[in-house]
């Protein structure tokens, strides 16, 4: 073998043995060399509640809004508020660079209403009365 093969070669057995170690390092700590994203279950109204992940292979927070193990709508917003419920409709509103968007839950479906009723509004956004 060639100098530059045998380098080759102990580099590659020297690599092999990096990740090996860290690996076991990592598993050793409690985590992974390739971690998952962590998920979070948020509180909810009725059936809907919020999932929030990051990390892993999720670049930034991404929003899932959750009936049961169903997603119903994901994304990734600045800012959420609900689900509330009124007059037995589920309501969120999403909010990016100040623009709120408003938001009917029925069963498995959304829908962006421009103009939702003045309960829902109240609802959504009582606690900053």
């Amino acid at each position: 073998m060639g100098q530059l093969a045998l380098g080759f070669r102990s580099l590659l057995i020297k690599g092999v043995i990096f990740f090996v170690m860290a690996g076991l390092l990592a598993w050793a700590l409690g985590g992974t060399l390739f971690p998952q994203p962590t998920i979070v279950n948020l509180p909810g109204s009725g059936d809907y509640y919020w999932q929030v992940a990051t990390g892993g292979d999720v670049n930034g927070l991404q929003w899932s809004l959750m009936k049961g193990d169903q997603e119903i709508k994901t994304g990734r917003w600045q800012s959420v508020v609900g689900p509330v419920i009124v007059d037995g409709v589920s309501w969120i509103a999403t909010g990016n660079a100040g623009q709120w968007s408003f938001l009917e839950v029925t069963g498995s479906t959304v829908d962006e209403i421009a103009s939702p009723p003045s309960a829902v509004v109240d609802s959504l956004f009582a606690s900053q009365k």
